[in-house]
């Protein structure tokens, strides 16, 4: 299919300048320029409309999908425009006829891809413009979101920091008041050991005076 349609474009650019057209007939000059390389396409649909041939009229359509992703791929959406714009006009003027071969569904892929491009240079900078102004928007709020979470982490920081030295003061407390105890319990054991004491002492003494 490829072949036909290189040995189909070589033809049509003999055609254009036997016939003193404008366009010149150097396949390599008519491939850079969108105008006349739609144009030759346009030709070559006109006769294959006429064959009611749907597998050539299919093999146009791929190397014109090809054509406008080549367009793209060197940023030149302008020229993807105009050579699609060339096309697509065609299509909508013989669409009864592209239906009834059966490959209007073809051509109209072909060039799909350059719905979604801006129109011109303006609107191309406007939506890099607004991209950018997204990002940037994406950007601060995700600045935002980070030093909010900066400063409600450095908060959370103080707060368990503050209560870790109130626990460490209240364990403190709490083991002083333990070893106060502890040392009040031993004054106290301390001194009912000496009034026992004294007392079996007194007692001891008691009966031995008594001769007991």
């Amino acid at each position: 299919m490829k072949k036909f349609f290189a040995i189909a474009i070589a033809a049509v650019a003999v055609a254009f300048a036997s016939c003193g057209s404008k366009t010149t007939s150097d396949p390599d000059a008519i491939a850079s320029d969108p105008k006349a390389a739609a144009e030759q396409v346009v030709t070559l649909l006109q006769e294959q409309i006429k064959n009611a041939d749907a597998e050539q009229i299919k093999a146009i359509g791929q190397t014109v999908s090809e054509k406008v992703a080549e367009f793209i791929a060197k940023g030149d959406n302008e020229a993807a425009q105009t050579y699609a714009g060339i096309i697509s006009k065609f299509i909508d003027n013989n669409a009864d006829k592209l239906k009834e071969i059966g490959a209007s569904a073809t051509l109209s892929e072909a060039i799909s891809a350059v719905a979604a491009l801006p129109t011109n240079s303006a609107e191309a900078a406007q939506a890099a413009a607004d991209a950018a102004a997204g990002l940037a928007a994406d950007q601060a709020e995700a600045a935002k979101d980070a030093a909010a979470t900066a400063v409600s982490d450095a908060k959370q920081a103080v707060e368990d920091a503050a209560k870790a030295q109130v626990d460490a003061a209240k364990a403190a407390a709490e083991a002083q008041a333990a070893a106060a105890k502890a040392a009040a319990d031993a004054k106290v054991q301390e001194g009912r050991d000496a009034a026992n004491k004294a007392i079996d002492d007194a007692a001891a003494a008691a009966k031995k005076k008594l001769g007991l």
